[in-house]
């Protein structure tokens, strides 16, 4: 009786609600630690057992051990064999807050005096509503087919290497990565994408928008101009604007930018950002012509091209056009990419191929600006590839990702050819449509299929702000890749029902 009395009058603070984002466990979690914190639970009191906290908590056992066990860990209670468990006699937190006062009590800066300065203060207002839930479903654009990722081999390779890591590979590694995997990058990318460079002028990054952010900190100054794609990457839009550039639109047509037009009207812009082999988000691919014509732009001015080579690995009708960046004979061309497409996401590598003359500024860019990619992770890719791996898993995605396309093009055809127009290549791992009814509003239609577990973007939501409505096209950006086939069928019946009512 003393037990769930204890349960009752010392731990009826405790409140758990399923309803928040918030894990249950990590509620549960957060409330005792901030109970001892405040020492409203003293040194040395015993806590109830997890059936007692079950039984009051309505909770399960796995949520009331997973948030002991991690309180055990952090040093704030303390287990005995035979005896239960006790708050420790000794708390980690070097400041106790005071008794009866919440951590959310504590006085905090107002708005007027966070310390940010005017970046900071942008990127804190920069509210960019987000339609991907973290968790794959479908049809989340940008995500391959997981399922048939080769995790034992890469497994294998995982325990291989840290049974022979030197400990000098513990170490954090050089700030232009591994030097084997930079070799590797190197002779990939010439061989399969037609890039001219050096292993000395590969950059080993954290995903192509670490690369982003670093090439507008080292080119950009306050009122440049840069022609970018529109619609495009937000992100990379983003990290431009905030770098105190003027955004210069370029329209997207059916056969990708129209630079034409614009170089002539901003013959001075500073920088171009592109994404030529399959173009985010429209899924068209820039031919020979703008390519040309956009590189000697950028030679006659003394101009920069951010070539971002966005699914490059994936066209399924015929082969993929070499890259800008080998076309590029005056240095002219930063070209970036990733293996988040290619390999896995969280991997959370990619690569800058920078001309010769930017080798040693983007390098120390890179030391100044964060630590290096993790260099146990660059030696596994780098035995991944080296083993023959990476080519024969590419190959069968192209297979794989060939096939759910072709599904998910015919379902559409099947189910929803009143509705949808597919635009774009036979490439990439999304495939775009748009609605025959353009009076439709795409933004809402979005969270109406979030709420059924289909998740895709509004194609609207990529152009800029000031775009003409006449020349803001509403639909679908969907990826196809992470769905198998008849996971795609099912689903695109229920997109079907959802947009025909």
């Amino acid at each position: 009786m003393m037990a769930r009395k204890n349960v009752v009058d010392e731990f009826g603070f405790l409140r758990l609600d399923a309803r928040k984002k918030t894990p249950l466990f990590r509620q549960l979690y957060q409330q005792l630690r901030t109970a001892i914190l405040q020492g409203r639970i003293k040194t040395d009191y015993r806590i109830p057992s997890s059936r007692d906290l079950m039984e009051q908590l309505g909770v399960s056992r796995t949520t009331i051990v997973t948030a002991i066990d991690l309180l055990i860990a952090e040093g704030y209670l303390q287990t005995f064999h035979g005896r239960g468990t006790f708050v420790g006699s000794e708390i980690p937190d070097e400041q106790i807050l005071p008794e009866g006062v919440a951590p959310d009590e504590i006085q905090r800066c107002s708005d007027e005096s966070n310390h940010l300065n005017e970046y900071g203060k942008s990127l804190q207002g920069l509210n960019r509503e987000t339609w991907y839930t973290g968790t794959p479903k479908a049809f989340c654009p940008g995500e391959p087919a997981l399922d048939e990722f080769p995790v034992d081999i890469w497994s294998k390779i995982v325990r291989r290497v840290w049974k022979s890591l030197a400990p000098i590979d513990l170490s954090y590694g050089e700030p232009a990565g591994y030097s084997p995997l930079r070799s590797q990058v190197a002779e990939y990318l010439a061989v399969h994408r037609g890039v001219n460079c050096d292993p000395e002028q590969v950059m080993i990054v954290n995903g192509t928008q670490q690369a982003v952010d670093v090439v507008a900190r080292l080119t950009l100054e306050q009122g440049d101009q840069v022609l970018f794609e529109n619609p495009g990457y937000i992100n990379a839009r983003d990290t431009f604007q905030k770098q105190g550039a003027e955004i210069i639109p370029v329209p997207v047509d059916h056969q990708g930018a129209v630079f034409e037009k614009v170089i002539q009207k901003h013959p001075k812009a500073r920088l171009a950002y592109v994404t030529p082999s399959h173009q985010f988000p429209m899924g068209v691919i820039l031919p020979v012509e703008r390519r040309l014509e956009l590189i000697n732009w950028a030679k006659e001015n003394e101009s920069l091209i951010l070539e971002d080579d966005y699914d490059s690995e994936y066209r399924y009708s015929q082969k993929p056009l070499p890259c800008m960046q080998g076309l590029d004979r005056a240095s002219r061309i930063i070209y970036v990419g990733s293996f988040s497409k290619v390999v896995f996401p969280a991997l959370g590598l990619g690569y800058a191929i920078v001309p010769p003359q930017m080798v040693s500024a983007f390098e120390n860019a890179l030391r100044l600006s964060s630590r290096p990619a993790s260099q146990v992770d660059q030696i596994v890719l780098s035995e991944f590839i080296r083993e023959g791996h990476f080519i024969r898993h590419l190959r069968r995605m192209r297979k794989t990702h060939a096939l759910r396309r072709q599904v998910f093009v015919e379902q559409i055809q099947k189910h929803l050819a009143d509705e949808l127009e597919i635009i774009g290549g036979a490439a990439g791992l999304h495939c775009t449509t748009t609605f025959k009814s353009q009076n439709k509003n795409d933004v809402a239609i979005v969270k109406q299929l979030a709420e059924q577990g289909i998740i895709t973007r509004p194609l609207s939501g990529y152009y800029m702000s000031g775009t003409k409505k006449d020349r803001r096209l509403n639909g679908l950006v969907s990826g196809f890749a992470c769905s198998t086939p008849s996971q795609t069928r099912r689903r695109i019946r229920e997109l079907a029902v959802i947009l025909k009512r």
